[in-house]
C-alpha cells in the first residue's frame, strides 16, 4: 500500500516512560509517529498545589475529574497510576533505582534469557542520562530515624539515600536557582534548581523535576511527533490478518463536553498505556471484538503488584514535609524495602483517598476483627490516627516493596455483579501464591519508626477492610518470550501472531523488581527501540541527534561522556 493510505506510520498509544522512549526512538528512525493520550496536557503551573483539589488532582472523567491519579479498585489489589502527558512521569517519586542481582537471576526473568543483567546495562546507563539521575543528599529527621531503625533491625548497611530523577542545587544556596538546559547540551528546556517542596507526587510546579515532558517527548516533539492529549483509542483493527498491511485505530476524543469519534490508520502501533491500559485493551480486542484474535493465551496472566504494601508513621512531633517526594530506602530482610514517602504540608488527602488506622498486624477476617476491637477499645486513638487534616505536615508514608512472586491475573470474564456481563476482572488460581498484606517485618520497623518520632503506626484501612494490598507500581501480563507457547511479545515488543505491532510498557516487566520500576521500564524500552532499524534514511538524517552536557555533580550513568551518546551505544 502507497504512503497516501496512513495517515502516520507509528501510532504509539500513551506517553509514559515506555511511550516516551518509543516516539522518540521511532522518530530518529525516520518514522511520522502520533501519540495518543487519553489523559489532559499540563504546564508546570497547571499541577494542583495540594491533592485535596479533586478536581485537578484525581482522574474519574465520569464526574468531571480530569486530573493526573488514578485510582482502579479490583477485587484482589488497589492499583495507583498516572494520566496524562508524561503518564506516572508527572506525579511519581522519581525514584530510579537498578534491582539487585537476584531479581535477574531469578525464574521470571531467566526462563526467557539469561544474560539480562549485561544486556540491560549500557541501556539503563543510557535511561539514567536521559532522565538525569542524581544522588538525593538531602535529607531530614524521618531519614535519619529510618537510618537508625535498620541498625537497630541488624540492616545498618542496607540504609541508603535514592538516586532521582531531580535538578538539584549545584552548590549551597541555589535553590530556585533558573538555569539553562544542563543536560542536553543546552539544547534542552530551561530548568529550576530544587527546592526540597515535597511536592514531587502532586506534579512539580517548579520545574525542578525531570518528567518526560522535559526530555523524551520534549525531543520527540521536536523531531516532528504529535501528540494529542484527550484521546483513548477503543478499537484496533488490523487491516490483513497479520497487520502487515498496518492497522485502523478508533479514537474517541473528549474537549470539554464535545465528544467525537475519528479513524486513523497507520503501518504500525505501539502500546504503551501502562498494565492497566494496555493489558485490558488487548484483551478485549481479542475476546470481545475479535480483531486480535491470535494474540497468545498468556495475555494477562501472572501480573505482578511488585508485593508492595502502605503503612503510616502519623501525628509526630517532627515537621517531616522537607525534602524529595521518596528519598531513602531500607533493607528489613532479605526481601523487603521500605521508602521514606512524604506529601507537602497541605497535602492532606493522601491520608482520605486511603486512610489510616492505628497499625493491627495479621491477614484475613483475624485482622479485621483485630481493628474493630481496636477502634471500640481505643477511639480517640483511632480517630486521631483516621482524623486527616494536617497530616502531610508531621506524618510519613512507608512504601514497602518485596522481590517475591505472587501475582495476579487479569481476564475477560462474565461476573454476577456486572449481571453477568464480560468484562476485564482480577483472579488468582488455586495454585497461585496469595497476596499478603501484612509483613511483620516492615510492620514493626514501622512502629520503631513511629516511636522514635513521637507518633503514631498506622495501616491502610482498605487493606484491613478488603483484605488487598495497594500497590503503585502494577507489572508484568505481557511477558516477553521466543515464541507464542512462553511470551506474548518477542524482545523488541513485538506482539507474536502480528507485524508491527507492539507493547512497550511496564506490561512487559518480566518479574517483581523488589524497587520503584520507572527505570527498569525505561531501560527495556531502549533495549527493544534499539533493536527496530531505521525505517526511513532519508528521513533519519535530517533528525537532530541528543547531545550530552558534562554530567551534573552527583549525576549517576555507567554511560560517560559528553555528545551523541545514544549512536556510540548502537554502534557498540
Amino acid at each position: 500500500m502507497g504512503d497516501q493510505h496512513f495517515d502516520f506510520d507509528q501510532i504509539v498509544i500513551g506517553s509514559g516512560f515506555g511511550g516516551s522512549v518509543s516516539a522518540l526512538r521511532l522518530s530518529e528512525k525516520g518514522y511520522n509517529v502520533l501519540i495518543l493520550e487519553k489523559g489532559l496536557r499540563r504546564e508546570d503551573h497547571d499541577f494542583p498545589t495540594t491533592n485535596l483539589d479533586t478536581k485537578n488532582y484525581l482522574w474519574m472523567p465520569e464526574l468531571g475529574f480530569k486530573g493526573t491519579m488514578q485510582f482502579t479498585f479490583t477485587s484482589k489489589t488497589t492499583i495507583l497510576h498516572g494520566v496524562g502527558v508524561g503518564g506516572g512521569s508527572q506525579i511519581y517519586a522519581n525514584v530510579h533505582l537498578i534491582p539487585p542481582d537476584a531479581v535477574f537471576e531469578s525464574e521470571a526473568w531467566t526462563k526467557i534469557r539469561k544474560d539480562w543483567k549485561e544486556t540491560l546495562k549500557p541501556f539503563y546507563g543510557l535511561a539514567q542520562r536521559m532522565l538525569g539521575t542524581t544522588h538525593n543528599t538531602y535529607t531530614n529527621v524521618a531519614d535519619h530515624t529510618l537510618k537508625a531503625v535498620a541498625s537497630e533491625m541488624g540492616y545498618a548497611n542496607s540504609f541508603k539515600t535514592v538516586t532521582t530523577g531531580v535538578f538539584f542545587p549545584q552548590a549551597d544556596g541555589q535553590q530556585n536557582k533558573a538555569v539553562k538546559d544542563p543536560y542536553f547540551n543546552g539544547d534542552g528546556p530551561e530548568r529550576k534548581t530544587c527546592n526540597y517542596c515535597g511536592a514531587c507526587m502532586l506534579g512539580c510546579r517548579n520545574n525542578s523535576k525531570n518528567t518526560l515532558m522535559k526530555n523524551y517527548l520534549y525531543f520527540a516533539e521536536r523531531n516532528g511527533v504529535e501528540i494529542r492529549p484527550s484521546s483513548e483509542v477503543i478499537k484496533i483493527t488490523p487491516l490483513n490478518e497479520d497487520g502487515s498491511s498496518g492497522y485502523e485505530l478508533i479514537v474517541k476524543e473528549t474537549l470539554g463536553k464535545q465528544v467525537r469519534q475519528y479513524s486513523l490508520r497507520s503501518r504500525g502501533v505501539v502500546l504503551s498505556a501502562g498494565v492497566m491500559g494496555t493489558v485490558p485493551m488487548l484483551l478485549k480486542m481479542r475476546d470481545q471484538h475479535k480483531t486480535l484474535p491470535n494474540i497468545s493465551k498468556l495475555l494477562g496472566q501472572e501480573i505482578r503488584t511488585n508485593s508492595e504494601t502502605l503503612t503510616t508513621a502519623n501525628n509526630t512531633r517532627e515537621r517531616l514535609d522537607d525534602g524529595v517526594a521518596i528519598s531513602s530506602f531500607i533493607s528489613v530482610d532479605a526481601d523487603t524495602n521500605i521508602e521514606v514517602t512524604r506529601f507537602p504540608e497541605g497535602a492532606d488527602a493522601s491520608w482520605v483517598y486511603i486512610p489510616y488506622v492505628p497499625m493491627v498486624t495479621g491477614q484475613g477476617f483475624i485482622r479485621f476483627m483485630k481493628f474493630v476491637f481496636n477502634t471500640l477499645l481505643h477511639p480517640w486513638k483511632t480517630y486521631k490516627v483516621l482524623r486527616y487534616k494536617g497530616k502531610a505536615k508531621n506524618s510519613i508514608i512507608l512504601l514497602v516493596m518485596q522481590k517475591s512472586e505472587a501475582f495476579i491475573h487479569l481476564e475477560w470474564r462474565r461476573k454476577w455483579y456486572r449481571l453477568f456481563k464480560n468484562s476485564i476482572t482480577a483472579v488468582q488460581k488455586p495454585e497461585d501464591t496469595p497476596l499478603t498484606v501484612s509483613f511483620p517485618a516492615a510492620e514493626k520497623a514501622t512502629k520503631l519508626i513511629a516511636e522514635k518520632l513521637g507518633g503514631e503506626p498506622g495501616s491502610a484501612l482498605t487493606e484491613i477492610i478488603l483484605g488487598t494490598p495497594t500497590t503503585a507500581h502494577i507489572m508484568s501480563g505481557v511477558p516477553m518470550g521466543r515464541d507464542q507457547s512462553n511470551g506474548v511479545v518477542d524482545f523488541t515488543g513485538q506482539v507474536f501472531g502480528y507485524k508491527n505491532l507492539r507493547v512497550i510498557d511496564g506490561s512487559i516487566v518480566p518479574g517483581n523488581l523488589g524497587v520503584n520500576p520507572s527505570l527498569t521500564i525505561t531501560a527495556l524500552s531502549e533495549f527493544a527501540m534499539s533493536q527496530i532499524p531505521v525505517f526511513s534514511e532519508q528521513k533519519a538524517s535530517k533528525i537532530k541527534r541528543i547531545q550530552f552536557s558534562q554530567p551534573l555533580d552527583g549525576q549517576v550513568s555507567e554511560l560517560k561522556g559528553t555528545g551523541d551518546l545514544a549512536i556510540a551505544l548502537a554502534q557498540a
